[in-house]
């Protein structure tokens, strides 16, 4: 599983369009094969950013939605108005948050609510 995260940044007066341009194409990307999340949230409207979270089976069904055409649009039309700051993380051993490798953690979380 890979995980895309991070943030794009523009221009303030521009982020509430370049936001609506991103979420335009969310029902698109879900429904790609081996997108498993795909959201832009508005993190800061004064700085411009707006955060990203993608998460994606493998990096052939990322590359895919790379090369959708209506990927390559949005970055035609964004060009030189925004800038990309993500990172891809490889994930391994995907369980509920609380689930430890190691059992100290969560006794020491359990011990630190009394």
């Amino acid at each position: 599983m890979l995980i895309a995260t991070g943030r794009l940044e523009t221009d303030p007066s521009l982020v509430h369009e370049l936001l609506a341009d991103l979420r335009a194409g969310i029902e698109r990307s879900l429904a790609e094969d081996g997108c498993q999340f795909y959201s832009f949230a508005l993190e800061d409207e004064a700085a411009g950013r707006i955060i990203t979270l993608q998460i994606w089976r493998d990096e052939e069904a990322l590359a895919a939605h790379l090369c959708a055409p209506e990927l390559g649009d949005l970055v035609a039309r964004w060009t030189g108005r925004y800038t990309v700051h993500t990172r891809l993380y490889d994930a391994e051993n995907e369980r509920p948050v609380g689930q430890w490798h190691n059992p100290a953690l969560g006794r020491m979380i359990e011990a630190s609510r009394r």
